[in-house]
């Protein structure tokens, strides 16, 4: 019997391969041949299975929180880090605790925690811009609606519900840290605004355009003359564009923000 493919990056339970057709014989043949590995008892993993997700199995739990939601897709900070390792209380232990979520413990059923599950470990783990970040993001991505994140927070402090208010419209979240770090010095940021033919990520006041730039959208040359000609049509039209790269935003900011409130302070945001 074929290892399936359907158990999401190649790890495992005894109980999903059951499901799926498999019996006790040929799980045990299957490990016998160097088909499938044991991680842990009740747990196996195909040969070519994601390595973060079998390190998480090894380590008694499941992946989950910033690292599952990069497996389902979701645009992640790298302040997240790597190794988000759920254990359950009964594999919980002094040294090696894990991520959590609020509200009671959840049964490991699968070796990447599901979109909701992953959340709300998040919740924990992450700051205040962090949540909202990849809020924004699964809601871009569709992995996740509004009225789905509002009840994610149910079991948050007051504190953590509240920083759903702050999620909005954005396709990266690039666009979601400058609107959330330039809000929070009181400034007016509109986030996808339409002018003209043209669809920018965040416009403030009347006229300042600021494009966020990730390395994976703007590598191509063709990408670049496009994004320069957008650029001469919208100055043309008398608007002020500033560009800012994947660096400036997640290394360089203070230095990046100062700039950006010195053209604010000078009013150059407001039409002439």
């Amino acid at each position: 019997m074929p290892v399936p493919q359907s158990i999401r990056s190649g790890v495992g339970s005894t109980a999903q391969l059951l499901r799926l057709g498999w019996t006790h014989h040929t799980i045990a043949a299957a490990v016998a041949e160097g088909v499938l590995t044991r991680l842990r008892p009740g747990w196996l993993a195909r040969a070519d299975a994601d390595a973060r997700v079998v390190a998480a199995v090894r380590a008694g739990g499941c992946l989950s929180c910033a690292d599952a939601l990069r497996v389902h897709g979701a645009w992640m900070p790298e302040s997240l880090g790597r190794g988000h390792v759920r254990r359950t209380r009964r594999t919980r232990t002094a040294r090696r605790t894990g991520c959590r979520h609020f509200g009671r413990d959840r049964p490991i059923t699968s070796a990447v925690d599901d979109v909701e599950t992953a959340f709300r470990c998040l919740l924990r783990c992450g700051t205040s811009e962090d949540v909202v970040v990849v809020a924004d993001s699964l809601l871009h991505l569709r992995l996740a609606t509004p009225d789905e994140l509002e009840s994610w927070v149910g079991d948050a402090p007051l504190r953590i519900r509240a920083v759903i208010s702050r999620v909005d419209v954005a396709e990266s979240g690039l666009e979601s840290m400058v609107r959330l770090r330039l809000r929070a010095r009181n400034v007016l940021v509109r986030t996808q605004v339409r002018i003209g033919d043209a669809r920018v990520d965040l416009l403030v006041g009347d006229r300042l355009v600021i494009e966020c730039d990730g390395a994976e959208h703007h590598a191509s040359w063709a990408a670049q003359s496009a994004d320069r000609a957008r650029d001469l049509r919208l100055t043309t039209l008398g608007y002020v564009v500033v560009r800012l790269t994947y660096r400036q935003i997640v290394d360089d900011w203070p230095a990046v923000e100062a700039e950006l409130l010195t053209l604010i302070r000078a009013e150059t945001h407001r039409a002439p």
